[in-house]
C-alpha cells in the first residue's frame, strides 16, 4: 500500500473543511449534520472520520488552520520594513478571513452557537486570545518601529489599544454579514484615519 503523504493528509483536510464551510453557509452551523458534510464533500464517511471525530472537532481544527494562516500574514506584517499601519493590518485580516472562509457570514453563525455549545466556546475563547496576542504582538512592534517608543512603554500601549483592533475586526464581520449594502472599502479607508496615541 503506497504511503500516504502529509501533502496528501492536508489536501484531503482542505478538501473537507471547504465542503463543511460550504453547507455551514448554506445550511447553518446548527443544522448541518456530519453525514450533510460527508454528502457535501463526496467523500465516503471513513475519509471524513479519519481526519475528523466530530462536527464540533472539525470546525475547531479548521479555525486552528485558519488562524495559523492569518498569525502568519501578521507576523510577516509586523517584520516588514517599513511595517504597514494599523489599518493596513486589519485590512489584511479581513480580506485573510474572507478569501479563507467565504462567507463571513459563517462566522456569525458560530459565534451564535457559543452561548449553548461548550466546546465551540472553547474555540471562541481561543480564537480571542490567538488574535488579541497577535494584534497585540503586532503594535508593540509597531510603536516601537514607527514611532520610536521605547520596549516597555510601546508594551503598555499595545495592551492598552489592542482591544480597539480586535472590535475593529469583529465590526467588518459583523456588518458586512448583517448590513444590506455595507462598504467594505470604506470601513476599511475609515480605519486609516484612526490615529492611535503614541505617548
Amino acid at each position: 500500500m503506497p504511503k500516504v503523504t502529509e501533502e496528501h493528509r492536508k489536501a484531503r483536510r482542505e478538501q473537507i473543511t471547504r465542503a463543511a464551510l460550504r453547507r455551514f453557509a448554506r445550511s447553518g452551523f446548527a443544522a448541518t449534520s456530519m453525514a450533510d458534510i460527508i454528502e457535501e464533500s463526496g467523500l465516503s464517511a471513513g475519509a471524513i472520520y479519519g481526519h475528523y471525530k466530530s462536527k464540533d472537532e472539525l470546525i475547531r481544527l479548521a479555525v486552528a488552520e485558519i488562524m495559523d494562516a492569518r498569525f502568519f500574514d501578521i507576523a510577516t506584517a509586523r517584520d516588514s520594513d517599513p511595517i504597514p499601519s494599523p489599518g493596513d493590518v486589519v485590512r489584511l485580516l479581513v480580506s485573510g478571513l474572507t478569501e479563507q472562509v467565504g462567507e463571513l457570514q459563517l462566522l456569525l453563525q458560530v459565534w451564535g452557537q457559543v452561548p449553548i455549545n461548550p466546546e465551540l466556546a472553547t474555540v471562541a475563547a481561543e480564537i480571542g486570545d490567538r488574535i488579541t496576542g497577535m494584534l497585540r504582538d503586532y503594535l508593540t512592534h509597531w510603536y516601537a518601529s514607527a514611532h520610536g517608543v521605547d520596549a516597555d512603554h510601546a508594551a503598555t500601549l499595545a495592551q492598552r489599544y489592542v482591544s480597539i483592533y480586535v472590535g475593529l475586526v469583529h465590526g467588518y464581520v459583523t456588518q458586512s454579514s448583517l448590513f444590506i449594502g455595507f462598504d467594505g472599502a470604506a470601513y476599511l479607508a475609515a480605519i486609516d484615519a484612526i490615529a492611535l496615541p503614541t505617548d
